[in-house]
């Protein structure tokens, strides 16, 4: 799996210090591009907290630094999502 951070992200670590059109076009397309980001560190969340338990760590024992409860750490490391709001019902 590859741990580099996606683009647009990655090319804001040589931003210029002095303000130029470019950078406010990188800075817009970071902004943009925030779901990327989201769904990068989710994956290396759930590799991260699967590794862990895979080595011997509990979930009770995770939680308290998730800032979750242990069924989250479990729904965490298998990949499921949480979505904010209220549910559609049929």
């Amino acid at each position: 799996m590859d741990n580099t951070l996606p683009e647009p992200f990655a090319a804001l670590a040589d931003l210029e210090a002095e303000a130029t059109i470019e950078q406010a076009q990188r800075l817009t397309a970071a902004l943009n591009a925030v779901p990327d980001l989201q769904r990068w560190l989710r994956v290396q969340r759930q590799r991260t907290v699967r590794g862990l338990l895979d080595s011997g760590r509990d979930r009770d024992e995770l939680a308290p630094y998730l800032e979750v409860s242990p069924q989250r750490v479990s729904d965490i490391a298998s990949g499921h999502t949480r979505h904010k709001g209220s549910r559609k019902t049929a």
